[in-house]
């Protein structure tokens, strides 16, 4: 039995990476296709259904960008979340600093998501809590672009995984795979899935029900 004084352990922590939904500034690509209005539509869908979809009493942090806006993401997703600034630098430095973090907070698994993948539910999440439960110790989510839509690890030290790595091209995961292999990590892979940043991955998650139709 604990202490009273004590701090109870937090098993498995989710961290979702989002931007601020200020028209312009989200989907980008996609906007080129649809217009900046309905990229901002789709990515609140995106980002609220990702929050619906998430395993129920799982911790969950909101890390945001730009650095100021918390007001904004308060306002979008109200004031229940646990909300924290993403640090200057590349993707890397932003998440392994918020990983870091999240292991002194007493984590024990930590996994890093965002809001690009309409498929990703509370039994991905599940799957990969497993992996690391029977000894991996990172697990990734494959998208079919090339990078991933999920990354966990149970401990603090494999965040040096996010060093060094090109990201947003179609080698991310890949040498996301060679790091690890190099860092001597055991690794398990989901089952991959679509992120949506084209018009034709928006149209097909909108005729798999994933998405409503934009306007």
């Amino acid at each position: 039995m604990k202490a009273a004084n004590e701090t109870p352990e937090i098993a498995s922590t989710i961290l979702l990476f989002l931007r601020a939904p200020q028209l312009g500034r989200v989907k980008t690509r996609l906007a080129e296709s649809i217009g900046p209005q309905a990229a901002l539509d789709t990515y609140r869908s995106l980002a609220e259904g990702q929050i619906d979809r998430l395993p129920q009493n799982w911790p969950l942090e909101i890390h945001f960008t730009p650095g100021d806006a918390l007001a904004e993401m308060q306002q979008w997703l109200g004031d229940v979340h646990h909300y924290h600034p993403q640090v200057t630098g590349d993707l890397g430095a932003r998440l392994e600093t918020a990983v870091t973090r999240a292991f002194a907070s007493g984590a024990q698994n930590v996994f890093c998501i965002g809001a690009d993948c309409p498929a990703l539910g509370a039994i991905h999440l599940q799957s990969a809590e497993q992996a690391l439960q029977g000894g991996a110790d990172l697990v990734f989510g494959p998208a079919n672009d090339g990078g991933y839509y999920l990354v966990g690890m149970r401990k603090a030290e494999t965040a040096a995984i996010f060093r060094d790595i090109p990201w947003s091209t179609s080698d991310t995961l890949q040498t996301s795979l060679e790091t690890a292999k190099r860092l001597d990590l055991q690794v398990q892979l989901l089952e991959p899935l679509n992120d949506i940043d084209t018009v034709e991955e928006l149209q097909h998650a909108v005729a798999q029900g994933l998405l409503p139709e934009w306007r």
